[in-house]
């Protein structure tokens, strides 16, 4: 049973992402009240797709002042690596490198500490904290959906690496034709294998673009489209089998969009792990689904109240 005193302990957590904006009150159990969800609208720029977040968090806030109650923190998980000054590899949304996110969470809400955290790396925490990443010692989490990346546990904390980007394996450049064929700042693993990209990737191997949605809809998959999803599948698989025989974890944990669609791949990334990895890996689905970005928001708010 939870420690009564615990349960009073919550934190706000926001969620900034591709396709929502979600925000609510999170407690040291994990679990979520309060929650809101409204679609990010990308499309309307940055500025815009911040101030919907903030006004979000803004209506927790009142809330809970009309309870005579205020969390301790507020997590925001977000795109990207956030500086004080801008955000480093965040395409998703139009203009949101250029932002100053530090300073408008000071400005907005100067009583409350807030954090700033990867998605991914949130989803990690998530996962950590509460999920199937919980009591693994090394372990690896891999987001599978729009883009492609991982949150690398060792000592079962999230590593960050020099610059904040272990774990950006979409930056990945799986060959030298790819290597030769490359943009500048481009993520060409993340193009080739992530939501984004397959359709590209389908229109060129399979003269038709087809995108990841209907790939992994098995009940209506075409001939061709199953071929594809097989393929794609396979290559996604090795990848992440061979980022997991670089980093020695005893688990690998998938999430994003691409496992809700289909179990497929976490039964052939532990088929490929199997045959080529020198020592044992569990692969299991991840724990958390749409809400693990949040959560995880909410895990390093919590993190961070209880170091400071």
């Amino acid at each position: 049973m939870d420690n009564p005193r615990e349960r009073d302990v919550e934190v706000l957590a926001l969620d900034i992402g591709g396709t929502k904006l979600a925000a609510g009150i999170v407690d040291r159990s994990g679990r979520v009240r309060d929650r809101r969800v409204i679609p990010t609208a990308r499309e309307d720029g940055a500025d815009r797709v911040l101030e919907r977040a903030l006004s979000l968090v803004e209506e927790l806030v009142a809330n809970e002042r009309r309870a005579d109650r205020l969390p301790l923190g507020l997590g925001v998980s977000t795109n990207g690596l956030t500086r004080e000054d801008g955000v480093d590899l965040a395409p998703a949304v139009p203009g949101w490198s250029q932002l100053r996110i530090p300073a408008a969470l000071h400005t907005r809400f100067p009583q409350l500490r807030a954090t700033i955290i990867n998605d991914v790396k949130a989803a990690t925490r998530a996962e950590l904290a509460w999920g199937a990443l919980h009591g693994v010692s090394e372990g690896l989490y891999v987001n599978l959906g729009t883009g492609i990346a991982a949150g690398i546990v060792w000592r079962r904390q999230v590593i960050e690496g020099a610059h904040g980007a272990a774990g950006e394996v979409g930056y990945i450049v799986p060959s030298l034709e790819a290597l030769a064929d490359r943009r500048p700042g481009a993520a060409v693993l993340e193009e080739r294998l992530g939501g984004r990209g397959v359709e590209a990737w389908t229109a060129t191997e399979r003269g038709k673009a087809i995108s990841a949605r209907e790939l992994f809809d098995s009940s209506n998959a075409s001939p061709i489209e199953r071929e594809t999803r097989e393929q794609l599948i396979a290559e996604i698989a090795l990848w992440v089998a061979n980022v997991a025989i670089v980093v020695d974890p005893s688990r690998v944990v998938l999430g994003g969009g691409m496992i809700q669609s289909g179990s497929e791949l976490y039964r052939r990334t532990a088929e490929i792990l199997g045959e080529i990895a020198p020592f044992p890996i569990e692969v299991v689905p991840a724990h958390f689904g749409a809400e693990s970005a949040l959560l995880g928001a909410g895990a390093v708010a919590l993190s961070a109240e209880q170091t400071g």
